[in-house]
Formats: C-alpha cells, sequence, structure tokens
C-alpha cells in the first residue's frame, strides 16, 4: 500500500492485521478497490501483468517492478508489521480453506501439496494465494537489508501503530484489528502436536530466528500429554 497523502508505503504481510491499517489509510469507496482487479494509485488488487496481488507486493517486487518510484521510496516512511509464525500460519490454515474451498491436512498446507497445491503454487490466476506463504522477512528485506524504517508486531498492534501515528504526525485513533478470523475461539498452541510444531519450525526457520519468535504454549494438563506426538 501506498499513501501519498500521508507519504508512507506500507508493506502488508498477509494475516498481520493488513486489512484494518489499509483501512485506516485508504478510503475503500473513494479510491475503488477491489481485489480483482489493480488499483495503482494505492497499490491494490489483482495484477495480471505481473502475477501478483498488489497489496502483498514485497519491498523487492516494488522497486524491481517500478510499482513504486524511487523517489517515493527514498523520501515516505516504510513500515510493516510481522507476528508469531505458529500463530500466523494456523490462522492462514483455517483462513484460506474458507477463502478458496481448499481442503487437507494443516500438513499439506505448509508442504503445499494435494488439495492445495493449485492455490499455493499457481500464480497464473488471481485465485492464487502463494504470497500467503512467503518467509515474512522476505517481504522487506532486499538482498540482506531491511527495507524498513519501522517493524511492527501484530502481538502489539495497538502500542506499534500508535507509533507509526505519530511517526506521521496523524490524529485519527485506530480500530485494533477489524477481521477477525471467526473460526479462532482457542489460542494457537491448543491447535499444535509436536509434528504440526515442528513443521512451522522447518518451514519458518529463519522469521523464527530473525524476528525472535518462541512458541507459547497454553494448554494444559492432560491437553499437553496428548499434544506432545
Amino acid at each position: 500500500m501506498i499513501s501519498h497523502e500521508h507519504k508512507c508505503i506500507f508493506i502488508h504481510i498477509p494475516k498481520c492485521a493488513g486489512s484494518s491499517i489499509f483501512n485506516y489509510f485508504i478510503d475503500r469507496k473513494t479510491h475503488d478497490v477491489s481485489w480483482k482487479k489493480p488499483n495503482y494509485e494505492v497499490l491494490y488488487g489483482w495484477c495480471p501483468k505481473r502475477k501478483i496481488h498488489l497489496q502483498h507486493a514485497t519491498a523487492k517486487q516494488l522497486i524491481e517492478t517500478e510499482l513504486i518510484s524511487e523517489a517515493h521510496w527514498k523520501e515516505y516512511f516504510k513500515f510493516t508489521f510481522v507476528r508469531n509464525p505458529w500463530d500466523r500460519a494456523y490462522s492462514d490454515y483455517l483462513w484460506i480453506q474458507k477463502d478458496t474451498g481448499a481442503k487437507g491436512s494443516f500438513k499439506d498446507f505448509i508442504l503445499k501439496q494435494k488439495g492445495f497445491k493449485k492455490v499455493l503454487m499457481d500464480n497464473s490466476e488471481m485465485s492464487y494465494r502463494g504470497d500467503h506463504t512467503i518467509l515474512q522477512t522476505d517481504f522487506f528485506d532486499n538482498e540482506g537489508l531491511c527495507q524498513m524504517d519501522f517493524v511492527g508486531r501484530f502481538e502489539n498492534l495497538q502500542t506499534d501503530f500508535s507509533r507509526v501515528i505519530n511517526e506521521l504526525d496523524l490524529e485519527a485513533s485506530f480500530s485494533q484489528h477489524e477481521k477477525r478470523n471467526v473460526q479462532r475461539k482457542m489460542h494457537y498452541s491448543e491447535f499444535y502436536t509436536g509434528s504440526k510444531k515442528r513443521l512451522v519450525e522447518e518451514a519458518y526457520k529463519e522469521d523464527i530466528t530473525l524476528l525472535g519468535y518462541h512458541f507459547k504454549d497454553r494448554k494444559k494438563g492432560i491437553q499437553k500429554i496428548k499434544k506432545i506426538l
């Protein structure tokens, strides 16, 4: 997302409260925003030429495909938000099934196979959702360099976004995370078994290490024993 009015660029990592942040800066009705067609003014929607969802373009994609000018990239305040990889993977697993109709096990989702293969691997159509499985650090890292002026955390959304608001000298208040997954009624750790936990550890090792995240276990008693394997 780019806001010329507020001179900022937001790198929207999927499932990190990006829709709430986008809605804070961009009036969808005024800018005619739809995920089915590209809006290059605010960088949103499916771009058939580049085969990407503009709102989920990485910093490298924005620069290399000249979706953002070099002058704007240097001048504007650039920020993003990251999320615990285990929490994010579970949230995405639920969302992608609901959004696309893809079905399969969590392992199939992480390994991008069977029922999830087409939607996560084939970017020839706008039904592509593979950008949801890209490493979070790959969104804002370009040739080993962090391209952001600020990296906030989903877990501290209200506090960290207040820092963005202050940096841009804005006054409007922020409504925290408008689009909660209606299926989420438990802490992510209650979903994970030992094998599922290891799948995420292997797939998102770089994010876990570089972003400093840990698996927070809130399971209790016998529930923990059942989830060991």
